[in-house]
């Protein structure tokens, strides 16, 4: 039977994120999914974490891997998408820990030609470092309390407060997404063909995706103190574009690449 809904998690190493991430799905309240990893060129310590996983979930977990060669998260996350079979996706990295009920507002939130963008609670190195699965599984990590002293952006990002949905982000229907928790109808991420993999280097992924979904009409919601996940703290490779491939990608009157889920031309009208 498809699942309702499927949770592309882009990782890079770190098995011990990824491990986190997995405890913290043992605690979803919404539970028809499938998780596909999309693995950018991680060792064997990846697959051991899935494999464990696996005994513990009952739900599938499909593995899409390529060889490492740089980052090219556009590449491997769009193989996943294409493993997958549920007609709603999620989107998040493997250094977010998820809420208990973040699966359960995308859902709740999710409309044809709307995409969904969270934020996240920045942990910092001290926390993250002392960090166990047991704070995860217990949920722990959810308590302000736990978090409050060791966070480094908006605070407001980790209370959750589902009645304000709507508030925040109000006046715009072109909210910013983040590759780290963002969903959409896969019908709407295909009508555009996915994410561009001649981007490659860390940033302008999203941005370019997001300025191509607007050009076919789609639009954006908040999705902020509502769908919540806490971010692991880690070093980050540099932004590798320069000011004419940041006007390039983030700029662009497109809506279909050509190099996307499909290699191909648009079809002509």
């Amino acid at each position: 039977m498809t699942p309702a809904l499927a949770l592309v998690i882009a990782v890079y190493k770190q098995p011990q994120f990824l491990e986190w991430i997995f405890a913290s799905l043992e605690n979803q309240t919404f539970t028809d999914y499938e998780v596909v990893i999309a693995d950018d060129g991680s060792g064997s310590e990846i697959a051991g974490v899935i494999q464990g996983a696996q005994m513990r979930l009952r739900q599938p977990i499909h593995h899409a891997w390529h060889e490492d060669q740089g980052f090219r998260k556009t590449i491997i996350v769009n193989r996943a998408v294409a493993q997958s079979t549920a007609p709603y996706l999620v989107f998040i990295d493997g250094d977010c820990i998820l809420h208990h009920r973040f699966l359960e507002r995308h859902m709740k939130r999710r409309r044809p030609g709307r995409a969904l963008s969270g934020r996240r609670v920045m942990l910092d190195q001290a926390i993250t470092s002392r960090l166990t699965t047991d704070d995860v599984r217990t949920m722990r990590i959810e308590k302000p309390g736990f978090w409050w002293d060791h966070v480094t952006n908006d605070r407001r990002n980790g209370f959750f407060l589902p009645m304000l949905y709507g508030l925040r982000g109000a006046f715009t229907d072109r909210y910013t997404i983040l590759g780290c928790n963002f969903s959409i109808h896969r019908d709407d991420f295909l009508r555009v063909n996915g994410y561009d993999e001649r981007i490659v280097g860390r940033g302008m992924e999203d941005t370019n995706l997001r300025t191509r979904l607007l050009n076919a009409g789609v639009r954006f919601k908040s999705i902020s103190q509502e769908a919540i996940e806490y971010h692991c703290f880690h070093t980050n490779a540099g932004f590798p574009h320069d000011d004419a491939a940041i006007h390039r990608w983030g700029k662009t009157d497109e809506t279909w690449t050509p190099h996307g889920v499909e290699k191909r031309e648009a079809h002509s009208a």
